[in-house]
């Protein structure tokens, strides 16, 4: 069998460099070497994320990420707001039910983005709300949400903003200082072109406020401590770090910085622009109801009425070799979701998943 091509919407595939980083000698995470990669790959990712504050790298996935911003930013008691446009809105959501935060969600139609007007209207509306919560990629749906407009509400009203941003820090524009956002995270599998098991956060300065106000019980997930240890002149986690996973990371940040951050993010949105004109060539739609609202790294594409997305899944997999992914929710078997950044954000390669695709589509449509 061929080497199946995974062309989900994460885990993405792992450049050469990166599997060489990954496996060079184990050093210790206490010495002055792996505290010199460390500060590196932190500098690198500031610029991923647009900000001058602190970047932290915990031994996580997206998920732990966010939980460790829910612990640190907000109290037992204080009431947030989580805009839910698909799936991961409502995990976000139940995270923080689970930390009993007072959650309030407000829904908008999976395929649509947040509508920025109602989020405001609902913080004007009620002082009690300490923060709002979004997804800037919504995964689900391959809907891309508004962050730069969340953070000028948040910013506007005093409050705080968390922004998820797995499927998009390091393939979609992310300027958390300009864009007023206070803590913004994402994990290594996905645009990062690493494996996974690092979780990110960024931290603003009022979003440090927020942290030193936390009553919430905290000690792994503790970011004081995180910045602690940074902090010193021997850069350094407190915990051990997943040293070949942050060797990994920072030979991905060296080739996108090679490239130039800003080229890597026209890049995405070219392919993605390409491929999205490709899929409705071959008479299929994308479900995002507006092009405009498309994220630049995943599509979730419509299938047609009478064909389980499945199938289709099974079929690229069988006959072609690439996996992609079906739908979650209440898009289970509705659409199919590709992925297309990191290394697969490439004109060539999106053109041969979109003729397989095409021809899949053909083969159950004649049986």
């Amino acid at each position: 069998m061929d080497k199946e091509v995974l062309q989900v919407p994460g885990p993405t595939p792992i450049p050469e460099k990166v599997l060489q980083a990954m496996g060079s000698n184990l050093m210790y995470h206490r010495g002055e070497e792996f505290g010199r990669i460390l500060k590196e790959t932190l500098n690198l990712l500031r610029k991923v994320f647009g900000t001058e504050g602190d970047v932290f790298i915990l031994s996580s996935s997206g998920r732990g990420a966010m939980e460790a911003v829910l612990v640190n930013a907000f109290s037992p008691g204080d009431k947030v707001l989580v805009l839910v446009n698909g799936r991961f809105g409502d995990i976000f959501s139940e995270i923080a039910e689970s930390f009993d935060l007072r959650v309030e969600t407000l829904k908008f139609p999976w395929g649509s983005p947040v509508d920025v007007w109602q989020v405001e209207d609902r913080v004007r509306k009620d002082s009690e709300i300490k923060g709002v919560l979004c997804i800037h990629c919504e995964t689900s749906t391959g809907v891309i949400n508004d962050i730069k407009a969340v953070g000028d509400i948040t910013a506007r009203y005093n409050i705080l903003s968390v922004i998820d941003a797995v499927s998009s820090a390091g393939g979609i524009d992310l300027r958390m200082d300009e864009w007023n956002l206070d803590f913004v995270l994402t994990g290594s599998q996905k645009a990062l072109m690493t494996p996974p098991g690092l979780g990110i956060v960024a931290v603003s300065q009022r979003g440090w406020e927020a942290v030193k106000k936390s009553s919430h019980h905290r000690f792994y997930w503790d970011l004081r401590r995180y910045k602690e240890f940074q902090d010193k002149q021997l850069t350094q986690t407190p915990f051990t770090s997943p040293v070949s996973l942050i060797c990994g990371l920072r030979e991905a940040l060296r080739i996108m910085e090679e490239e130039g951050f800003d080229a890597v993010i026209k890049r995405h949105a070219a392919v993605a622009w390409e491929f999205r004109k490709n899929v409705r060539e071959i008479g299929l739609e994308m479900f995002p109801q507006k092009d405009e609202w498309s994220s630049n790294t995943m599509s979730a594409v419509k299938c047609p009425s009478d064909i389980d997305s499945s199938i289709i899944v099974r079929e690229m997999l069988e006959n072609y070799h690439i996996r992609i992914a079906s739908g979650l929710g209440e898009l289970k078997n509705r659409v199919v979701r590709i992925g297309h950044m990191g290394t697969q954000a490439q004109s060539n390669h999106m053109r041969t998943v979109a003729l397989a695709l095409s021809e899949v589509l053909h083969t159950v449509k004649g049986n």
